[in-house]
């Protein structure tokens, strides 16, 4: 009797426990379920508004390689372009080392569904084995995934702006619908930006509000989940907002250069299978694949992220089928490539840490 009673509480919690897991299991599962039905359902959606498949691939395929080569210049020096971004976020980060952390977090991302976890428990092991210790990750992480989500929160109102004063869309409801939205992120962006610089409060109080509604849910619905968001938001304003003051210069040219140079990416991968558009209509393109990364439910937001940036450009009045050929080439280097090459970068780190730890041992 004694025993079975000191083993019941174990046995509730390691059935809790796997509770858990299953549940975590099944949300990954069912998210990816779902991100693979929507690039399913852009696909026959791109076919029936006049999108040909074969047509697109026949574009891509014909290209020489002095376009592909000119193109991979052009990806892997936006990629070196935002390597500024990291060692702003990291001090006594060097560009090659951020180079390789952006390619091999990015590998892991591209492979596994939902891998951005994985690519940065990746990260953190590359940035201890230099040096760096956890505390000095973690606010690189939040920097710089800051600095980039404030980038993407951004775009959206300057390319509805930039289409309106071009005249690529006519002033209407559908358009006003679209500004107050992208207003609305903006205004996420400049609390996002406040509160890492160090003016969190406006911030703290959106998040306390939050954490109050969340415990209202919660107590409602009977459970007892711990919410302590406050808390957390407070300790990442105390360790961001000296750094981003001291290098807020660099985080903002190096964000800016990068996408300028993935906006010119994409522009010419429009030219390279004969699709030539104005300037607004690329930009806006480029917001649509950079914001729909945001929700990323398949591995690097596969087939959800084409599809909306194809839809944004024919609903510009691009054609299908050139939509989907240039777009299809330019997520070919943002996405395919970095599986190679961040492929290549996690080697080169694994055989470099053995080798130290050999040199280790026999000194």
């Amino acid at each position: 009797m004694g025993m079975s009673t000191a083993g019941a509480p174990a046995q509730t919690e390691t059935r809790a426990v796997g509770g858990v897991s299953a549940r975590s299991r099944l949300t990954r599962a069912g998210l990816l379920a779902a991100g693979i039905g929507l690039t399913v359902w852009g696909a026959f959606h791109a076919k029936s508004v006049g999108a040909s498949w074969s047509a697109a691939w026949h574009h891509v395929v014909q290209l020489g390689w002095l376009w592909l080569i000119g193109l991979g210049v052009l990806w892997f020096l936006g990629l070196c372009v935002h390597t500024i971004v990291l060692t702003a976020s990291m001090p006594g980060l060097s560009h090659r080392r951020a180079l390789a952390l952006n390619l091999s977090g990015s590998f892991v991302a591209n492979v596994l569904p939902l891998g951005g976890v994985a690519g940065t428990v990746l990260n953190l092991g590359m940035a201890r084995t230099w040096g760096h210790s956890n505390m000095d990750f973690a606010r690189f992480v939040v920097v710089s995934k800051a600095a980039d989500l404030v980038a993407k929160l951004i775009l959206p109102v300057a390319a509805v702006v930039a289409l309106l004063a071009w005249g690529s869309v006519a002033l209407g409801r559908g358009s006003m619908l679209w500004l107050l939205a992208s207003l609305a992120c903006l205004g996420v962006a400049a609390l996002v930006a406040a509160a890492i610089a160090g003016r969190a409060r406006p911030m703290l109080r959106m998040v306390a509000a939050l954490e109050r509604f969340c415990r209202w849910c919660t107590r409602k619905v009977g459970a007892r989940i711990p919410v302590e968001f406050s808390a957390d938001a407070v300790r990442l304003a105390e360790t961001t907002d000296g750094l981003v003051r001291r290098r807020w210069l660099q985080l903002t040219v190096g964000m800016a250069g990068y996408l300028v140079l993935q906006g010119g990416l994409l522009w010419l991968c429009m030219v390279a299978v004969g699709v030539h558009l104005s300037p607004p209509v690329i930009f806006a393109g480029l917001v649509a694949e950079r914001v729909l990364t945001l929700f990323a439910l398949t591995p690097g937001g596969v087939g959800l992220v084409e599809t909306g940036a194809i839809a944004v450009l024919i609903a510009l009045g691009t054609a299908p089928t050139g939509a989907l050929a240039g777009v299809l080439l330019y997520r070919a280097y943002i996405f395919l490539a970095e599986i190679p090459f961040g492929g290549l970068a996690t080697v080169l780190w694994l055989v470099g840490r053995g080798t130290t730890r050999r040199k280790a041992v026999t000194t």
